[in-house]
């Protein structure tokens, strides 16, 4: 993992709820985002890499208005198995 990745792991949790959940700083959220968005990049590995939930950061690229880059990296991903 790179020195910036790591520092931002380190800056990202500043606290825990009650019931556990983690509480993230915004500008650490913010930045993981972006570099969620750089070409080539693997959102599951930079959550992995952050100590974070895959599918929390996939929330936080929707919330930051990015719903397309994730629908295209799931559409990538192949489709869903029929329930």
């Amino acid at each position: 993992m790179t020195e910036d990745l790591e520092e931002l792991k380190r800056r990202l949790v500043v606290g825990h709820k009650r019931d556990g959940r983690s509480v993230y700083d915004e500008t650490a959220k913010s930045e993981l985002v972006a570099l969620c968005l750089q070409p080539g990049a693997s959102v599951s590995r930079l959550a992995r890499d952050c100590g974070v939930n895959a599918n929390q950061v996939g929330r936080w690229l929707r919330e930051h208005g990015h719903s397309r880059r994730v629908r295209q990296v799931v559409a990538k991903a192949g489709p869903s198995p029929a329930a």
